[in-house]
Order: structure tokens, then sequence, then C-alpha cells
């Protein structure tokens, strides 16, 4: 076969080739446009019924965010958006049952979970106050007002409760391994406020601890003499 020849079939060939990955292409074109604009579909849908006022809508609207986790179809962006959203809404209720949502997609889907706990990250700290009794409770109210105003927006309180242990010192718990670390940050605040504090992991210790959402704490009261700021006594080295 002559070298004419040869180009001549290669030509053909290559002719060949473009007239059927053209329209593949345009055709897989075509489908991820659609895909992709169904997902915006979704996500804005979904949006527009968790922001909703209405009880029943909202509900509909957490179950399609459940949906939509379990299908990789909600970036890390949209639900920690989300969860902002719901951590500053007026329904008390919104963000457990957005919670919820996640704690379930990630039974199914494995790649929720680390989304979840990035996601929350970005929220302030959630920590549950416990203490013995209303001189205690007076007491945390009033080292919270002192924190400075960068470190307390880094936290929000849901509430200071009384309760009853027998512990000795004050601790704040964290549930997570990774939570420790943020744990460490919120005791040197309190610290510097004059409050002595210890910090504990029930990552291995409380088996409820791996059903709490990431970035939450406790802190415990114990029998301890109340920190120098809530008594209104000076320190030694404050007088001089």
């Amino acid at each position: 076969m002559s070298s004419d020849s040869k180009r001549a079939w290669r030509d053909i060939i290559l002719q060949m080739t473009a007239s059927v990955m053209i329209p593949l292409t345009i055709a897989g074109m075509g489908l991820y446009y659609t895909r992709w604009q169904q997902n915006v579909n979704d996500l804005k849908t979904m949006i527009d019924l968790v922001s909703d006022d209405r009880v029943e809508r909202q509900k509909y609207g957490v179950a399609m965010f459940e949906y939509l986790l379990k299908n990789d179809k909600v970036p890390v962006e949209f639900v920690a958006a989300q969860l902002e959203y719901a951590n500053n809404a007026s329904d008390p209720q919104l963000l457990s049952a957005m919670e919820r949502a996640l704690t379930k997609a990630a039974e199914q889907n494995a790649s929720v979970q680390a989304v979840f706990t990035e996601a929350v990250a970005r929220l302030p700290s959630r920590i549950f106050v416990n203490v013995m009794n209303e001189q205690q409770r007076a007491c945390f109210s009033k080292l919270l007002m002192s924190l400075k105003d960068n470190d307390e927006a880094l936290i929000t309180v849901p509430s200071i409760s009384l309760s009853k242990w027998d512990g000795k010192v004050n601790e704040i718990r964290a549930m997570k391994d990774e939570d420790v670390a943020k744990a460490e940050t919120i005791a040197t605040w309190l610290r510097g406020l004059g409050f002595e504090i210890e910090v504990v992991n029930l990552t291995n210790r409380w088996s409820g601890a791996k059903k709490v959402r990431p970035n939450t704490f406790e802190i415990w009261f114990g029998d301890k003499d109340l920190p120098p700021a809530c008594t209104g006594k000076q320190t030694a080295a404050s007088t001089n």
C-alpha cells in the first residue's frame, strides 16, 4: 500500500473517530450539566423548606437534607451554613433535628461523618454547664461576661443546670478525642479568669459520648471555692 493510501485511510479513521466522539462528548457534557443543575435545584429547595416558618415544611426540608446527605449531594459549606442557620434560628428544635438527620445519614454513608465533623467545627463550641447551687450558677454567668469578646464569640452555652455529683474539682469534659485540644483552649480562657478547671476526656470512659455531637462539652462545678472574680475577693497578686 502506497504512502498516499495509508494517509488516506488514517484521515478516514480520524474522521470516523471524531464523528463518534464529538456527539458522545456533547451528550456527556449535557448529562453532567443536567445533573449539576438538578443538584443545585435540590439544594435550593431544601434550603427554602428548612428556612420556612411553617413547622411542617421544615420537617420536609430536614428529611430532604438527610436524603441529599446520604447521596453525597450536600457540600460541607452547605452543611456548615445550614447548621449555623439552625443554631441561630428562633426554633430551638431545628438544630437538633438537623443533627439527627446528619447522624442518620452518617450511619449509611461514612463520608457524611467527616463532613459533619468539619461543619460542626466551624460553629461556636457548645457547652452545657452543670452547677451544684445558685451561687455557682451566678458565678459562671459572671465568668462568661468577663470573657474577651473574641473568646465569647467562639462558645455558646445552651443551659446552666442544677446537678448533684460528688466531684471535688471543676471539670470540662470532652466527648471526642479530637475535641480535647479545644477543651484545653476553653479551660485556658477560664483559668485566666481565676477559675480552676481540669480537662477530662470521656471518649473511652462513657459509652454515650459517641452519640454526642462533635464540638460539644460539659462543665461540671465541683465542691471547690469559687474564684475571686465571683466572690469579690482580691488575690495577693492583684493587690500588689
